[in-house]
């Protein structure tokens, strides 16, 4: 009888043991369960965003909103861009031509226009006498080389006008030939002369604009 107790007591220890291992492993089983998927998904969408954003080549992430973005560095000028030329250079300025001598032209003074070049240097404008054509005098630092290369102006002609070397050209857009442009290499840049025909009686631009540049030549030297 001893023995018969002692045995199911035995049994009913090993069984409870069991369902205590048994109990404990189903609870970290289901832990497990609730951290391996949700690890699996974390992982899966990091390599999906690195594959995404890899395209065969490594780029680095995107700043977060806490971080500065460096500003881009502005790539330097071409070395026939105005910027490229000394900003010291001391440019003629055709507004100050006596009036007299803008008179002598046969234009008139009190139609002055104050005009700035491509690049700020300046310039002036007077209408002729009976308002057929206008001419305008300013200084740039861009070259005839720059002029060229804009692709904006055509016919370039050398001329030798007032005992100076010029450069005769038209707008390239300047199919009915109303206009002319005159210009001189200077220091730092070039002095434009360019005539622009009002009315369709004006007479051939590009005789006006010599002849206004032979008149003023004495402020080319």
């Amino acid at each position: 009888m001893t023995s018969n107790v002692k045995s199911k007591a035995v049994l009913v220890g090993v069984v409870g043991a069991a369902l205590v291992l048994s109990g404990c492993s189903t609870d970290k089983d289901k832990d497990t369960g609730a951290v391996t998927p949700t690890g699996a998904v974390t992982v899966s969408a990091a390599a999906t965003t690195s594959a995404t954003n890899s395209g065969g080549a490594q780029q680095e992430s995107a700043p977060g909103p806490e971080q500065s973005v460096p500003a881009p560095q502005a790539p330097a000028p071409a070395p026939t861009t105005a910027e490229s030329r000394p900003s010291t250079s001391v440019m003629w300025n055709p507004c100050g031509i006596a009036d007299a001598d803008i008179a002598h032209q046969g234009l008139r003074p009190e139609s002055k226009q104050i005009v700035d070049s491509s690049d700020g240097q300046p310039g002036c404008r007077w209408n002729s006498a009976t308002d057929a054509f206008e001419v305008t005098i300013f200084s740039t630092h861009q070259s005839l080389q720059d002029f060229k290369q804009t692709g904006r102006y055509t016919d370039f002609a050398p001329v030798h006008v007032a005992g100076h070397d010029a450069t005769r050209y038209r707008a390239a857009q300047d199919t009915n030939k109303i206009g002319c442009y005159v210009s001189f290499p200077v220091a730092g840049g070039q002095t434009v002369f360019v005539t622009r025909n009002l009315e369709p009686e004006a007479l051939e631009p590009c005789g006006v604009t010599l002849r206004v540049v032979d008149g003023l030549t004495s402020y080319l030297n």
